[in-house]
């Protein structure tokens, strides 16, 4: 009994002295939704008496987080327009108690949340698991909350605030995934076990955080690229196609609907529990990278996402619609730009890639504005002429109806209405009139003199 008591308080000991390794210890305090917050913030989920699964050493796990997190810089490729230095500022918190965990998730905006217990998903006392795996959802899909699973298959346990565990298996994951359509996805990988290299698009993560010691990673429990291609925001990891699979045991979700663009957060997905170097030896402190690596990907994407959207992917967008003639919509998509840059240089990183996307999306969308002279000019034209002759119709029928009630006569010959006193010299002209027409009609149809 001794030495369990031993064990515990060592255990206890050794998370608390990791988490003054953070760069600035905070309670929690989350951020209000009319807040604009002014960096980052990182909330590392290590609560007391919750265990771990995968991850032997969970102040490791904690490290691990608050060192990526005290990262203040970075550089993102703007493709053909070079780079963009970058720099922020991270503010990181341990989460030790769980209702601070309760308030974060409930009420939080605009945070990372990152879950150092791995497969293990701790469940406040007044909640069933699915009811809080959907206020984690709501805090995503709402309040522009990242969600951070740090290793291991995500949700495949449960840990109850009064200590009960459950085995919830692929259906935590798959409760979770249901909320954006896809209800039926999975992270088994490969049946042989592969490590996956750094995508290229992660290349650049390797720059500010230096992922050489665990720059590949095992393919136990991935994503698959075609489960998620419409809302994949980076790979972190990556290999295939194996058997026609491209498999991601690290990635950046988007967490929204597949048309959602005006409010969304992401969930990061680490679901491996094995690193090795780029000489493939197998790194020994894996969990302080379960960490490292899922805290990293979360600040790096938000910086690096908005950033490449702001200042080359919507003004290229812009200048292609201006360049074909589509300006019809551009004004919009640069009211949103601007108000997406504003967010972005205080810091509202999801904020700003939130805008970002519905400028895009107005910026591709615009139009030609429509040439109305072209258009509908010979509808105009057409209806004109209809509408002069139905005006002259009508116009000759109430004249003759008028004259005929003031007892005007109509001449048999031109069909117009005459007074009686005049009728019959009027008839006498117009037989004249038409002898003479057909006396000239007859002299046209002669054969010319012949000299």
């Amino acid at each position: 009994m001794a030495n369990f008591r031993i064990a515990v308080l060592t255990f206890v000991l050794s998370v608390v002295l990791s988490f003054f390794s953070c760069s600035t210890l905070l309670l929690v305090t989350p951020t209000r939704a009319n807040e604009a917050p002014s960096s980052l913030k990182v909330y590392v989920i290590a609560l007391s008496g919750v265990t771990t699964y995968r991850a032997e050493n969970l102040s490791e796990v904690v490290e691990g987080v608050c060192e990526a997190a005290a990262v203040n810089k970075t550089r993102v490729s703007l493709r053909g327009d070079g780079w963009k230095q970058v720099e922020f500022n991270v503010v990181s918190d341990v989460v030790t108690e769980w209702a601070d965990y309760k308030v974060l998730v409930e009420s939080g905006v605009d945070v990372i949340i990152v879950n150092a217990h791995g497969e293990y998903l701790p469940v406040p006392t007044e909640y069933s698991k699915e009811e809080w795996v959907g206020k984690i959802v709501n805090a995503m899909l709402n309040r522009q909350v990242t969600w951070v699973n740090t290793g291991g298959y995500p949700l495949y346990r449960v840990q109850y605030q009064n200590g009960e565990i459950e085995t919830w298996g692929e259906k935590g994951f798959q409760e979770l995934m249901r909320y954006i359509g896809k209800s039926d996805v999975n992270c088994r990988g490969p049946s042989a076990l592969f490590y996956a290299g750094l995508s290229g698009y992660a290349s650049h993560l390797d720059y500010s955080w230096q992922l050489d010691s665990a720059c590949r990673a095992a393919t136990n429990a991935p994503l698959k690229s075609n489960d998620f291609k419409d809302l994949l925001i980076s790979a972190i990891y990556a290999i295939g196609p194996i058997d026609g699979v491209v498999y991601i045991p690290g990635a950046v979700i988007r967490f929204s609907l597949p048309n959602e663009t005006s409010n969304f957060g992401f969930y990061v997905h680490l679901g491996t529990w094995q690193f090795a170097d780029s000489r493939g030896k197998t790194v020994e402190n894996a969990d302080f990278y379960m960490g490292y690596v899922a805290a990293a990907a979360a600040i790096w994407s938000e910086v690096d996402l908005s950033t490449h959207l702001l200042y080359h992917d919507i003004p290229e967008d812009i200048e292609i619609a201006r360049a074909t003639g589509r300006t019809q919509g551009l004004d919009q998509a640069e009211s949103l730009l601007q108000q997406a840059i504003d967010a972005y240089q205080q810091g509202e990183y999801k904020t700003a890639i939130a805008l970002a996307y519905q400028a895009r999306e107005t910026a591709r969308t615009a139009v030609k504005p429509i040439d109305y002279l072209a258009v509908y000019g010979p509808y105009v034209l057409f209806f004109g002429i209809v509408g002069s002759v139905a005006v002259q119709v009508i116009w000759k029928k109430k004249s003759n109806a008028r004259l005929r009630r003031l007892g005007y006569i109509k001449c048999p010959v031109c069909t117009n209405y005459i007074a009686p006193d005049q009728i019959e010299e009027h008839k006498n002209l117009c037989y004249q009139n038409l002898i003479r027409k057909n006396e000239r009609a007859h002299a046209r149809e002669q054969p010319p003199y012949d000299f």
